[in-house]
């Protein structure tokens, strides 16, 4: 079997997330997986008008979901098909984002352990490199590690 680069495997893990058109599919389809290294992806999200609350500046509730799949992402890039199940989701808004901005999003995932894995992410606008949020992101993944679909084994 011929294991596939982490960024090949980072972008197959987001397409089974696309391909069930739920959620992340609506809201964030439009994202971009630009790198993945061994715990590490960075991906691009242009904000469109779907992704603005009501005073016009990018949704706290989007951000969360960007901290949400970053970290689930960052768990793929240690090359876990399965990412596990949330446990504890923080976030911290710092600066707010426009339509028409680029946010990247930087996601390393710091642990992975049997039981538990730990993530934080970085989220900045391109145009202006300020920190729009931060985030850290734990998730359960004994389960996870069982996925025939991984390509690290326990």
């Amino acid at each position: 079997m011929t294991i596939p680069s982490r960024l090949t495997f980072v972008r197959t893990v987001w397409q089974n997330f696309m391909e069930y058109n739920g959620y992340d599919k609506f809201i964030i389809g439009k994202m971009t997986i630009t790198d993945a290294i061994d715990g590490k992806v960075t991906c691009e999200l242009p904000i469109e008008k779907i992704h603005l609350n009501r005073v016009g500046s990018v949704h706290g509730g989007l951000l969360s979901t960007l901290v949400d799949i970053g970290g689930s992402l960052a768990i793929a890039s240690k090359g876990m098909h399965a990412t596990g199940v949330s446990t504890d989701l923080n976030v911290t808004f710092v600066n707010a984002a426009k339509e028409g901005d680029v946010m990247s999003m930087d996601a390393e995932c710091v642990k992975l352990g049997k039981t538990l894995a730990f993530t934080i992410i970085d989220i900045t606008s391109k145009r202006n490199k300020k920190l729009i949020a931060q985030g850290r992101h734990t998730k359960y993944v004994a389960i996870a590690h069982k996925d025939d679909k991984n390509i690290i084994k326990w």
